[in-house]
């Protein structure tokens, strides 16, 4: 009989001390997240646990919250800035880091990277690679049969209503839409309308407000066909007559 009660009073203290020990562990990162010198809050931005795998959104007031134990590195992300990569410090308890995300690209849109791979596909891979993880997708490899096309993402058709889906529905969207305009503005960028149209300055500003192709648009068009489109519109933009037969 008191063989059994000391191991019983043993278990109870060793439940009792692993209690503990998970709960001096455990820390909530928690915090705030905006572009650098303003106070414009990004949503939604991503932030992820390396050391557990975790995952978690900001809200639309930039406030995040994510759990850690001491060590772990966590790293917070938005499409088209800087990530912002720290290590908790404290054992348990709450630990607050606001961060400040500066703008920032990998690449030069105007400048052929390799002989092979252009600047918006290196450029577009690097950002499924960074954020796969919350695109739920794998990473993907540049094959031979690549061209200018990015990477784009798919939707799952399931429809869910929890806060945490609906983050994550938009996080998807915004990076799908920054997807085109980074498509756009490297097919269609100042360098290349400077070169067609010898436009520079204000002149070339105010035509491609005036004068600038869908993204859709773009996904049609051979450089050949872009290069006309270009041509005529700067006729247009100058008001000269444009060529009989041309529209």
């Amino acid at each position: 009989m008191m063989n059994r009660l000391i191991l019983l009073l043993g278990l109870i203290a060793l439940f009792f001390l692993v209690g503990v020990h998970e709960a001096q562990a455990q820390v909530t990162v928690r915090g705030k997240i905006k572009e650098a010198n303003s106070n414009k809050v990004l949503y939604p931005a991503t932030v992820r646990n390396v050391n557990k795998k975790t995952t978690a959104f900001a809200d639309q007031g930039g406030n995040y919250k994510i759990n850690a134990e001491v060590l772990d590195t966590i790293v917070i992300s938005f499409v088209g800035y800087e990530a912002d990569t720290f290590v908790v410090r404290v054992t348990n308890g709450y630990y607050q880091h606001d961060a400040d995300l500066e703008p920032g690209e990998r690449f030069l849109h105007e400048v052929e990277v390799t002989d092979r791979y252009n600047a918006y596909q290196l450029d577009s891979i690097a950002r499924r690679d960074e954020f796969a993880v919350f695109l739920e997708q794998p990473k993907r490899q540049l094959t031979e049969t690549d061209t200018h096309t990015g990477f784009g993402i798919r939707f799952s058709p399931f429809t869910r209503y929890s806060k945490r889906e609906k983050d994550k529905r938009k996080f998807k969207e915004f990076y799908a839409q920054n997807e085109e305009v980074q498509y756009t503005r490297y097919r269609y960028s100042p360098g290349f309308v400077k070169k067609v149209t010898g436009l520079d300055g204000d002149s070339l500003t105010k035509f491609m407000e005036k004068y600038t192709p869908s993204y859709n648009e773009l996904r049609d068009m051979s450089n050949e066909t872009l290069i006309f489109w270009t041509s005529e519109r700067a006729l247009k933009f100058r008001g000269k007559p444009v060529p009989k037969g041309n529209n």
